[in-house]
């Protein structure tokens, strides 16, 4: 190490992976090296309780403080970037925060319905909303039809699938890519949002958003608006202080970790005279959400797509699985996905000899719904299909990874309920990462939690379903 001047090192603060130095131990070696600490940086957090888990730490030896200029990194240097970006974060909110009070600005909040209105938020992705489905219809009967219109403010992703379900009155789709500028778009939802001057806004999700859920219940000026108390996997300090006074109410979490299914029924549970128990979301599929000259009668699901390329088992593997499937059943295999995962099922379909059609870009959500729900089953990465496929009652096979573990899935077990979702996972140390990877990845790579996964363990799950299915 003669040579070396200056190092940046990944220091776990807490155990997260076999035979890793801690900090205290970390520090003690490069102080018996002759470096000094120069800066650290956050790697990253636990999502529940914001406890800082892993850091980048900054060191150089004594003598280049002023040796050379070129490389002499101060510690009034650190501590000044650290306040710019804090400066830019408060600057960026109370930007926003202006823009929103001018967008809503005249806007009378007064009821004149004959019935009160009731504003249900979420903004998060399919998953979450399907999941969500468990308590979602019973806000229904706690705001029942002949006094209340329920508005759901609803990501664009999935909402022509609810405004097929009977939960509410109205959906309003928020494009959330779009909300999060200032923009006409933003001024004139925020606009809409207040125009309906309801009574009551609930926004039931556990890691809220600032620019997002937050600032819809702003915009919405209702009498109660109710929130999540939350964690801090979204936002900051500032954030979430700003935030909490815009909310007459804030619901209590457990600080423990617990599955998603659990926090909506906590939530609920808080807002609502009786407890409610946990259950499998679950929705029924109309014929009319069909897809029209459809000819398949025995056939299977992949979704090898996912939102990030580390989520995204490898496709050779999923080309393994179709084989041994085929060869077992004769089953066609339909690939499904987005247009922009098309690729990926033309790369399966390259390295298959076996009836496999790509619908990737074919369908809307309510017609893979309905696909899904004729299915023998879907194996899939973890992601809005694999929540959707179990909540129509089909067999599910998901490659977890370990970014969000025991959160969203595994599914827990509960009494007297059946189970369709199937999770294959490769358990390591460092689970619960929040997608933040501690191992250097390349731009199309999966993450290790993702890639050990083998074909055995999948096609172990797999088999086990064909094996049910013919009995």
């Amino acid at each position: 190490m003669k040579n070396i001047v200056g190092l940046q090192l990944e220091i776990s603060l807490v155990p997260l992976y076999e035979d890793h130095s801690l900090l205290d131990e970390m520090l003690q070696n490069i102080k018996e090296k002759g470096f000094e600490l120069w800066g650290i940086s956050t790697v990253f957090s636990d999502p529940n309780t914001a406890q800082l888990l892993q850091i980048d730490a900054t060191f150089f030896l004594p003598h280049m403080q002023s040796s050379d200029p070129s490389i002499t990194i101060t510690e009034t240097n650190l501590k000044s970037r650290n306040i710019r970006k804090s400066a830019l974060v408060f600057f960026k909110a109370i930007v926003y925060y202006i823009f929103d009070s001018i967008a809503v600005l005249g806007i009378p909040t007064s009821q004149e319905n004959t019935k009160k209105t009731v504003i249900l938020i979420r903004q998060d992705k399919i998953g979450d909303f399907i999941i969500w489905l468990d308590t979602a219809k019973e806000y229904r009967k706690l705001y029942p039809p002949e006094k209340y219109k329920i508005v759901l403010l609803g990501n664009s992703l999935w909402a022509d699938l609810a405004e097929k379900l009977p939960y509410w009155d109205q959906v309003i789709p928020v494009n959330a890519t779009k909300l999060k500028t200032i923009s006409r778009y933003r001024r004139n939802l925020l606009r809409k949002v207040r125009e309906l001057k309801a009574e009551v806004s609930i926004q039931p999700t556990f890691s809220r958003e600032f620019y997002h859920g937050d600032s819809l219940g702003r915009a919405s000026g209702a009498i109660r608006n109710i929130g999540s108390v939350g964690d801090m996997s979204n936002r900051n300090w500032l954030k979430k202080w700003l935030a909490s006074y815009w909310h007459t109410e804030l619901i209590s979490a457990s600080q423990e970790p617990q599955t998603e299914l659990e926090r909506n029924a906590e939530f609920l549970s808080a807002i609502q005279p009786k407890n409610h128990l946990s259950s499998y979301p679950k929705f029924n599929v109309n014929e009319s959400w069909a897809i029209s000259d459809f000819q398949h009668d025995h056939f299977y699901v992949l979704s090898p797509g996912a939102d990030k390329n580390y989520r995204k088992w490898p496709a050779s593997s999923y080309a393994e699985i179709v084989q041994l499937i085929y060869k077992k059943t004769g089953w066609t295999g339909l690939i499904c996905g987005t247009e922009k995962e098309k690729d990926i099922g033309m790369q399966i379909q390259k390295i298959c000899d076996v009836p496999l059609e790509n619908y990737t870009g074919r369908t809307d959500l309510p017609e893979l719904a309905w696909l899904l729900s004729k299915s023998k089953l879907l194996i899939s990465n973890e992601t809005g299909s694999a929540h959707t496929a179990s909540a129509v009652c089909t067999e599910t096979v998901c490659i977890l990874g370990g970014g969000h573990f025991k959160r969203f899935a595994p599914y827990p077990d509960i009494p007297g309920k059946t189970k369709y979702f199937h999770s294959v996972y490769n358990k390591m140390t460092c689970y619960g990462c929040n997608w933040e990877c501690i191992y250097s990845l390349k731009i199309d790579e999966p993450a290790p939690c993702v890639s050990n996964i083998s074909v055995d363990a999948v096609w172990n799950e797999v088999e086990k379903i064909i094996e049910a299915e013919k009995s």
